[in-house]
């Protein structure tokens, strides 16, 4: 499949209604039939019990389109499913809880490429490009509240003042405060040279094809950090979390803790970073797994999925598994996971669905 090429980059969004290292996998959508196999596909913890749940019906993309890599899903606060996906013409759906039913497609072009998609407790829509090196805070409507970070643009870190301006920002988190925390994390990677509906920094083997990249690009690598912000988008804090020695740190994730700590998943470090609410370092919790997304559910539970690893894990506060459910795969027309690039569990812990930015689909698990 040849990529989508992004012809119109819009800013005014009208709802459409119908009734790390090189690469990262995922982050720029390679296409499923140009991902191998792993020689090794990462084996289940032992003696750790699987879950109780099984796969449901995945959700049907609308409007006679494909999905492209789905980047994220989220829970509005009535229950309804959002998908933030890569295919520029249905960027954002809204399903009903049961994934079923199609309410709405709207902000189409939002983003290049779609990264991260939180739902803060106002049911404001928060969501960040990657590539574009931006995020959004929308209404629950969809219309733009605030951008944050310089559209296509990136600049050295000064610990001085904030430069205005991310680098690769990739997940977002909300305190009781209403403060709001982000982690950038995999700055400079680029994806392999097949992508179906992405865009991709330039690749120098192939100077032909469509690059749209920040501006200057970014070092490989470079700059994973994590950031706090007041209610208004004023900067507060930041701390890096870059690695003294070792493979490039790739911080996927961040969430708060029902203890008021906020928790980042390192990815590519396979393993967990608490702070408290100041950005002072706490503690490590080494994993042995792809730390993609992190997700608190309603009564307080901590939920990893696993990224490539091909599994969704339920965790306790000392960053015990508990429990896990999936398998790695690169079939689309099935339940493979090809990569759980991040998750949303439903109120009542019955459901959760996985955004697959591997095998461009939306898994749903259902408890027995």
């Amino acid at each position: 499949m040849k990529k989508l090429t992004l012809l119109l980059l819009v800013t005014v969004f009208v709802p459409i209604v119908v009734a790390g290292q090189s690469p990262t996998p995922g982050d720029g959508g390679p296409d499923p039939a140009n991902i191998p196999a792993p020689t090794a596909p990462t084996a289940p913890p032992a003696g750790v019990p699987m879950l109780p749940f099984h796969f449901g019906a995945r959700p049907v993309p609308p409007l006679g389109q494909k999905f492209g890599n789905v980047a994220a899903v989220a829970f509005t606060p009535e229950g309804h499913l959002l998908v933030f996906n890569r295919n520029a013409q249905i960027e954002m759906v809204e399903y009903d809880a049961t994934g079923t039913k199609v309410l709405r497609v709207f902000n189409p072009n939002i983003a290049i490429n779609p990264h991260a998609l939180r739902i803060d407790r106002y049911g404001n829509i928060w969501a960040t490009d990657a590539y574009w090196n931006v995020l959004w805070k929308l209404n629950p409507k969809g219309d733009v509240l605030m951008m944050l970070g310089k559209r296509g643009e990136n600049a050295a870190w000064s610990d001085v003042a904030w430069n205005g301006m991310f680098n690769q920002p990739l997940d977002i988190a909300f305190d009781p405060d209403d403060n709001f925390y982000v982690v950038q994390g995999h700055g400079g990677t680029s994806p392999p040279e097949d992508c179906s509906f992405c865009t991709t920094y330039p690749y120098a083997a192939r100077p032909d094809r469509h690059a749209v990249a920040a501006k200057p690009p970014v070092v490989q690598g470079s700059d994973p950090r994590i950031m706090k912000f007041d209610k208004n988008g004023r900067f507060i804090a930041s701390a890096s979390l870059a690695h003294p020695t070792g493979p490039f740190a790739t911080t996927h994730t961040v969430v708060l803790s029902p203890a008021g700590e906020v928790w980042v998943g390192d990815r590519n470090a396979k393993k967990l970073i608490v702070f408290d609410r100041n950005l002072k370092r706490l503690r490590e919790i080494q994993l042995g797994y792809l730390a993609c997304a992190l997700f608190v559910d309603a009564q307080g539970g901590l939920w990893m999925s696993a990224g490539m690893d091909g599994m969704v894990f339920k965790l306790d506060w000392n960053g015990k598994i508990l429990g896990w459910f999936g398998k790695w795969g690169n079939n689309p027309d099935s339940n493979d996971i090809g990569e759980a690039h991040q998750l949303a569990v439903s109120k009542d812990l019955k459901t959760v669905y996985v955004a697959d930015s591997i095998n461009a689909h939306v898994l749903k698990i259902e408890r027995d």
